[in-house]
């Protein structure tokens, strides 16, 4: 008989897959803290070559006095004009033609100068700059009373100064309670003779020693009414303003420099403008090197140097 066959050997069994151990989740990231908003930023400080303040201006010459007595100068009128001119011109000082008030001889007389420093003025705000500009003479009431100081309008009396004269003492008084603005610039070329008026020429007459003309001083003075103010004026208490053809054909030396100077000779750091203090010093050199130290203008007062008088 045939043989049986031998039996298949049992097939392999496959193994199971091993499982995969599952991969956890990512745990959720919690949300970043709240912040609390950034702080505002202060606003940007104002450039100066925007300052908000208005520009306001007197200028006063007097050059032709109605009393014949009393002696005429040459160029003080026209120093004003050319500064008035300067002010408002588009290339120099660019103040607005209604913000200046220009009086000039038979203009300039004690009640209109009173109207514009004790009225005109209140118009300024603490902003502003304001310019006060006086070219004409400045003389003491007399011989015997030279603490008592007058600018001459056109109409001052030969004879009687302490009447008709514009007292020292009502500037003081314009600043003190009438012209609200911080910053005032007061320029004056008065001092041209020892003395004005009938006292005068009598003393000279009897030859007897005159004090100094203090008008200069007086200026300065007017620079203690309180912070801001600054006065310049053109000379010393013993010296006299001098004006001749040789300036700008036609001027005082002083005024001749002074708008030499805003003009940009004096802008020694060319920045574009021109500031008190730079004028001051480009005023002082020139006045001196020009009249070989007969002149010496003078500065006074606790002001910002870095001011401009125009924009």
């Amino acid at each position: 008989s045939t043989p049986a066959p031998a039996p298949a050997p049992p097939a392999a069994r496959a193994e199971a897959p091993k499982p995969v151990p599952a991969t956890p989740p990512p745990a959720a990231k919690s949300p970043p803290p709240m912040q609390p908003p950034a702080p505002a930023l202060p606003p940007a400080p104002v450039p100066a070559e925007t300052d908000p303040g208005q520009r306001w201006a007197v200028v006063i010459g007097v050059s032709d006095y109605e009393d014949s007595r009393i002696p005429s100068l040459r160029y003080a009128a026209r120093d004003a004009q050319v500064f008035h001119d300067w002010l408002v011109s588009p290339t120099g000082g660019r103040y607005a033609p209604s913000k200046v008030k220009l009086l000039l001889n038979r203009n300039a007389t004690n009640e209109r100068i009173k109207d514009a420093l004790f009225n005109w003025l209140k118009q300024a705000i603490e902003e502003d700059v304001v310019v006060i500009y006086f070219a004409g003479h400045g003389s003491p009431e007399s011989p015997e009373a030279v603490q008592n100081l007058f600018l001459l309008p056109t109409n001052a009396r030969y004879d009687n100064i302490a009447v008709t004269g514009f007292p020292m003492w009502d500037v003081e008084t314009a600043l003190k309670r009438f012209i609200k603005a911080r910053r005032v610039v007061i320029i004056a070329d008065a001092c041209h003779a020892a003395g004005v008026g009938q006292s005068f020429d009598v003393a000279v007459r009897a030859d007897r020693g005159l004090q100094v003309n203090q008008i200069s001083a007086g200026l300065q003075g007017l620079s203690d009414v309180g912070e801001g103010v600054c006065v310049i004026s053109a000379s010393r208490d013993r010296e006299f303003s001098q004006e001749s053809r040789e300036w700008g054909g036609g001027h005082g030396v002083f005024t001749h420099y002074l708008l030499e100077g805003l003009k940009g000779a004096a802008d020694f750091d060319r920045s574009g403008s021109v500031s008190v203090g730079e004028v001051t010093v480009y005023v002082s050199q020139q006045v001196r090197r020009a009249t070989r130290n007969a002149q010496n203008p003078v500065v006074a007062g606790r002001f910002d140097p870095s001011l401009v008088i125009g924009k």
